[in-house]
């Protein structure tokens, strides 16, 4: 991973030959100003930008906590929350490409999520279907990149 006028790029754009929750963590981009969160490098900038963007309506960056979970983490999230957690080795935090958000982002109905909601398929994060207030397993809290729904 090398940063390029402030964005962060990989050297390999295959991640699937690494296996889900198995990507090497060098191949990874931190989110701006958290560096123990991972993404991919086209989602960490993504994030980036619409959290910049996000802040200049709230005052503050967009509230995240989880980013990229390796293998161990996807069991050990399973393990607390079954009913929650996807089956280790199938979620999309094992691709760098999902995250958990806070901040009244959390909740539907609230100007955060309302924000997300309206802008985040600008930048190319999406609610899954299945995460959304009707959805199988309502998680208002999760967004993925660079997946259509």
């Amino acid at each position: 991973m090398v940063k390029i006028e402030g964005k962060c790029t990989t050297t390999t754009a295959e991640f699937s030959k690494f296996g889900n929750g198995r990507i090497p963590l060098d191949l990874l981009c931190p989110i701006s100003g958290k560096s123990h969160l991972l993404l991919r490098a086209d989602a960490a900038n993504a994030f980036d930008a619409m959290s910049a963007e996000y802040a200049k309506t709230f005052g503050r960056p967009i509230c995240i906590t989880d980013a990229y979970r390796d293998y161990p983490a996807q069991v050990d999230v399973r393990r607390r929350k079954p009913g929650l957690a996807a089956r280790p080795g199938t979620s999309n935090h094992g691709w760098g490409q999902a995250v958990d958000l806070c901040g009244g982002i959390e909740t539907a109905g609230t100007p955060q999520s309302d924000w997300i909601n309206a802008n985040g398929p600008r930048f190319g994060w999406e609610h899954p279907l299945w995460a959304r207030p009707n959805g199988s397993k309502p998680e208002n809290w999760h967004r993925e990149y660079g997946v259509t729904y």
